[in-house]
């Protein structure tokens, strides 16, 4: 069998396989760089699009709810969690014709049970579809007529396909459409009209007391202000006649998400700084190892030397190493970042709370190839010093120590 012959290219690649636990430590170090900024990159993108996408088409600038289930409403819109909470209907009517208001929609909304559609319970919300203008934007290409009884639309997270039948409360429901990935709790959402949902409510007795009079109430009143007028002045005329008869408060979209940008900010700020620290975290271990390690490869180095080797193909063999170790710490770290997020990227939005879309396979590759790029010049970097200290000792002077 013949051999291979030998190059600075399978000499690098032999000197990591003949010290394993050093080159995993390596390895290990640059992973953990590259998985921290691949994935916290990636994560920050998702959460961005996410506030973008609900900035652009919640439609709203101002939620009208029952006072005390503002937080209620936030947790329903960014993370879909369940809730119900009513206020009169006839508040509609009152405000839609204040000066410097387009358009205001009504929502219901049902906190069900468990159903076979889902891991856990899902938020139903009643919509009515000759006012709405928050809902639509996410069906137009899904849903080519109007919703009738026993019909719903589903958000994009819950697994019912179109055509499919869902039941809630033992009341069957045939699948219209489904929405768009929206980034928001609509994802995990149930979307029907609100004479539907509130036909469902009474059957399942979910409400109590003057059933008959029901219809008379909505959970929130959506509202859309003109670009001309700010929101805080039509909260101003609302307020003093309404607020008290109606016990109500409001919630400011842009100030929900001025406040979703901030937090979003300091997160940033925490992944950047983690990225750093296991940057300079990289380069020191690599530079300490590389240097301690000098006596021991002196006699190594001097044998390569009068075998022939000149300096520079020596130093071309340090550098390549730690080359070597780098690209595999970083494709390892962005494979297991990538997995993870692919995996677990609703799970992760659900506990921090915000909107989250997932990024283009375009993009994600382009973020890959930045990072690995920028792991790449880890080890040479911090190996440079100890290739060329290696190669400055007088060759035969060093074989004579080992003698």
């Amino acid at each position: 069998m013949q051999e291979k012959p030998i190059t600075i290219a399978n000499l690098a690649w032999r000197n990591i396989q003949r010290r394993p636990f050093r080159s995993c430590c390596l390895i290990i170090i640059i992973m953990l760089f590259s998985a921290t900024l691949f994935g916290g990159s990636v994560l920050m993108k998702n959460l961005s699009l996410g506030i973008s996408g609900m900035a652009n088409r919640l439609g709203a600038d101002i939620l009208v709810v029952p006072y005390g289930y503002e937080k209620n409403l936030e947790v329903a819109l960014l993370r879909g969690e369940p809730s119900s909470f009513y206020l009169k209907a006839d508040l509609i009517d009152k405000i839609k014709d204040i000066k410097g208001i387009t358009a205001v929609s009504p929502q219901l909304f049902i906190a069900s049970l468990s159903a076979g559609c889902c891991t856990s319970k899902v938020q139903l919300i009643g919509f009515d579809q000759e006012s709405d203008f928050v809902i639509k934007p996410w069906l137009q290409t899904q849903l080519s007529q109007p919703l009738i009884d026993n019909q719903v639309v589903v958000g994009s997270k819950i697994t019912a396909n179109v055509g499919e039948e869902i039941k809630f409360f033992n009341h069957p429901f045939k699948v219209a459409a489904k929405m768009d990935n929206t980034g928001m709790g609509f994802d995990t959402s149930v979307f029907m009209t609100i004479p539907t949902a509130q036909l469902l409510m009474k059957e399942a007795n979910l409400i109590e007391g003057d059933t008959e009079h029901f219809a008379n109430y909505v959970s929130s009143i959506f509202v859309k202000v003109d670009p001309d007028y700010q929101p805080k002045d039509i909260v101003n005329q609302i307020m003093p006649k309404y607020a008290i008869d109606y016990n109500i408060d409001f919630v400011m979209t842009k100030g929900l998400l001025s406040n979703i940008s901030k937090w979003l900010t300091g997160f940033s700020t925490i992944v950047y700084s983690l990225s750093a620290i296991f940057w300079v975290l990289a380069i020191i271990v690599i530079f300490v190892i590389f240097s301690s390690s000098l006596n021991e490869r002196k006699r190594e180095i001097s044998l390569l030397r009068i075998l022939g080797a000149s300096r520079s193909d020596l130093v071309k063999m340090l550098l390549r190493e730690s080359l070597i170790i780098s690209a595999l710490g970083g494709i390892a770290g962005i494979v297991i970042a990538g997995v993870l997020i692919y995996a677990f990227s609703l799970l992760i939005c659900q506990s921090i709370g915000l909107p989250c879309m997932n990024i283009s396979i375009t993009d994600g590759l382009i973020y890959a190839l930045m990072v690995f790029m920028l792991t790449l010049i880890i080890g040479p970097l911090s190996s440079i010093y100890s290739a060329l200290s290696l190669t400055k000792f007088d060759t035969y002077q060093t074989l004579r120590e080992g003698e």
